[in-house]
């Protein structure tokens, strides 16, 4: 009988044992799956970590300067959508092709308070304006240009095709110039289908390594957290001779500034969506011809995480050695006040 009870209470503590194991085992799980969430990284195959939505990182500089994007998008695998955190530059979308703004070749001026022709002609208001259409914009080509010298179709931003005759962009390097060849070759091409304004008969696609959000993509900012709101740099600032960040934003008490979409308003050859700066209730304004040079620039673009390790923003990079700018081909509300 001791025999018997003595088998009996070794079965009883390896039992318990193994209970206590089990107990451990699942504590531990659970810590870890609760740690890992918290992170809200994603560890990819190749030992990189996959930032998460709402996340600060630096990758490329524009300025001379580090920029400081958000993630707003990931994939599983290893791709992520950013946006820059702040406005790096004010710039018009567009130039007029006349290359005079609101001017025509024989030098009818489209200045009124009232109704012009400009504004019941769609192809006079494109052609003295600028035209809406993304795929075609200067802005567009300046965004997704490495090279010193931008090629452009037509005139290219220059400065008296600007509605005040400032911020040409034509001799300006382009964006992707201050990028390493590493950074330039871990971005991805995004194909965008963007509606068309009213001289297209519908939507039109682009394939692009630098774009500008659509209105529905800012939906992309609400489930990242990220603020639709957007401040320049100091460095937008001081390359701005406009001064229009001083009369529409710091004039009423607010850091946030207006911001292009590549969307167009539907009904205009020569307007788009602009964010607008938060002192009303309105998200969009849709009021802008799209020659208007002092607006703000917030760029979006796709990172492979698994070619290139984002870093965070607390890092420091070396910018003194400069990019390397070898050739690489361009590739391609709550409510509205219109």
């Amino acid at each position: 009988m001791n025999i018997l009870r003595s088998e009996k209470n070794r079965n009883t503590d390896r039992r318990k044992r193994a209970l206590e194991l089990i107990e451990i085992f699942v504590v531990v799980t659970i810590c870890m799956v609760m740690y890992f969430h918290e992170r809200g990284k994603a560890v990819q195959p190749g030992g990189n970590t996959l930032p998460a939505l709402g996340d600060h990182v630096l990758f490329g500089t524009y300025l001379g300067e580090p920029i400081e994007w958000r993630v707003i998008r990931t994939a599983e695998n290893g791709e992520v959508v950013l946006i820059a955190e702040n406005i790096l530059t004010m710039k018009a979308f567009n130039a007029a092709d006349s290359g005079e703004f609101n001017c025509d070749d024989d030098g009818n001026m489209y200045w009124s308070v009232n109704e012009t022709e400009a504004d019941r002609n769609m192809e006079l208001q494109a052609y003295v304006r600028g035209n809406s259409r993304w795929a075609d914009s200067d802005l567009r080509a300046w965004l997704n240009s490495d090279r010193e010298n931008v090629v452009y179709d037509g005139i290219g931003p220059v400065t008296s095709a600007m509605s005040a005759h400032k911020n040409g962009y034509a001799s300006e390097p382009g964006f992707l110039n201050g990028f390493t060849r590493q950074e330039r070759e871990a971005i991805v091409p995004t194909e965008n289908i963007t509606n068309g304004n009213a001289l297209d008969g519908g939507e039109v696609s682009s394939t692009d390594l630098v774009y500008l959000l659509s209105e529905e993509e800012l939906s992309w900012l609400v489930e990242a957290d990220v603020n639709i709101r957007a401040k320049p740099t100091a460095q937008a600032i001081e390359q701005d001779q406009t001064a229009w960040y001083q009369m529409f934003s710091l004039e009423l008490g607010l850091e946030t500034y207006y911001w292009w979409l590549r969307e167009p308003v539907p009904d205009m050859a020569s307007n788009c969506y602009v964010v607008d700066i938060g002192y009303k209730s309105r998200l969009l304004r849709g009021d802008k011809a799209v020659g208007l040079e002092g607006y703000g620039v917030r760029p979006v673009v796709k990172v492979d995480t698994g070619r290139i390790t984002l870093l965070p923003k607390e890092s420091e990079i070396d910018v003194s050695e400069e990019a390397d700018t070898t050739d690489m081909d361009t590739l391609e509300e709550n409510s509205r006040e219109q």
